[in-house]
């Protein structure tokens, strides 16, 4: 796997971990350096209104030379490329709310995965859902040494996972002066654009990545791909194959659905509102047709909406997204998971996106008229339940 100093010039990670996240206030939850997430710290009014317009603002200064390192090498000369020095320039980009709504528009199941700050280039941490049960019930004479006995009490199994880099580069030109005008909205930009390139591909690595097909194409099957949910999920025997089941019945797919989410909640140590149900278009419209939706008109509105706007499973909210279905392999190799029949459920407490660097750009120099930055993200996917709290159900014939 490439080395974040190789691929990016960062040569220290606690330096990284430091800049982008303990020098923007967020709070450390865990004593092993673990990160509040930027959806929750994002979900503060009192943080989205300070954090408006961040990224807008960092791109323009540099492009307008406001700390004046540009006067200081030769004004608009060809800059170098960034190095370990000069890690402070790299722009953090989840930390601006607009940028953070191209997120949840374009990859919102990721988006109800906690991305967290973690000072290194390996997770580890404990499996949450290897537990036992306490010593018991005792008499007095039991418990005048207690300690002597043997504590089943919760067992620590590990959990471990490598970080992985994505990247892009995206030109800009202009974008500093205008954007930072407000004259039109991020998502507009070059840099929106291919932001939500890059978090679609990340949603669905999250979902299918697969590094044992070893590919050397860099997508979704590339060894220095990360380990997505449905690969996962297989060690633990969550991954269940739905082809050969009968969807005659009128209700037959909710039913279904509905029963694998009863045996996660009646198994183990979860409640509806740790889950989340993510689905294709397709599997969404064939719930949605399930529930014998009708069309309805409030009084005075002047329009009818026919089908429902929010479906829930047993109170656990299903989300539909485009990422979710067969993907085309990427030239040159031949993995092509997916099916448009894929069905997840996740966990919002076992699952989550432990990053050293979360989606930044960082400028690489000057090209003719426009500016080159790098746009990168540096972290894994982990399920810290081993397969327990989610499952991947594997192509519905819908």
């Amino acid at each position: 796997m490439a080395t974040i100093a190789d691929a990016l010039g960062f040569t220290n990670p606690v330096e990284v971990y430091n800049h982008f996240w303990k020098s923007h206030g967020f709070a450390v939850v865990g004593d092993d350096g673990t990160t509040e997430s930027v959806q929750r710290k994002l979900a503060r009014p009192e943080n989205r209104e300070k954090m408006k317009g961040y990224v807008a603002k960092k791109i323009g200064g540099y492009l307008n030379d406001d700390d004046g390192q540009q006067k200081t090498a030769g004004s608009l000369q060809t800059k170098a490329a960034i190095t370990s020095s000069t890690v402070t320039a790299a722009v953090p980009l989840v930390y601006d709310p607009e940028i953070l709504d191209i997120l949840r528009t374009d990859a919102p199941l990721m988006a109800e995965i906690s991305i967290v700050g973690w000072p290194g280039t390996y997770y580890k941490g404990a499996n949450i859902a290897t537990r036992d049960h306490p010593i018991g019930f005792l008499s007095e004479s039991d418990s005048v040494n207690v300690t002597s006995l043997t504590p089943s009490g919760f067992g620590l199994g590990a959990i471990s996972m490598p970080m992985v880099i994505q990247a892009d580069v995206v030109s800009v030109s202009d974008f500093g002066q205008r954007s930072s005008e407000h004259q039109f909205s991020l998502r507009d930009t070059a840099l929106g654009t291919r932001f939500s390139e890059a978090v679609q591909l990340k949603e669905q690595a999250m979902l299918y990545g697969d590094p044992t097909k070893s590919e050397t194409v860099r997508g979704l099957g590339d060894a220095d791909a990360p380990t997505g949910f449905a690969k996962q999920f297989s060690t633990g025997s969550a991954v269940i194959d739905k082809s050969s089941v009968s969807l005659a019945a009128s209700d037959a797919l909710l039913k279904d659905i509905k029963a694998e989410i009863k045996s996660i909640l009646k198994a183990y140590n979860v409640t509806p509102s740790d889950l989340i149900i993510g689905t294709s278009w397709d599997i969404h419209d064939e719930l949605d047709n399930e529930i014998n939706v009708h069309g309805r008109t409030e009084i005075g509105q002047g329009e009818v909406n026919y089908g429902t706007e929010r479906l829930r499973i047993m109170g656990v909210p299903v989300i539909p997204t485009h990422n979710v279905k067969t993907h085309a392999a990427w030239s040159g190799g031949s993995y092509a998971p997916g099916s448009e029949g894929d069905v997840f459920i996740l966990n919002k407490r076992a699952h989550i996106i432990p990053s050293l660097a979360p989606p930044f750009v960082l400028p690489l120099g000057r090209r003719g008229l426009s500016d080159e930055w790098v746009m990168g993200d540096y972290y894994c996917v982990v399920d810290r339940s081993g397969g327990k709290f989610g499952k991947y159900l594997k192509d519905y014939n819908i």
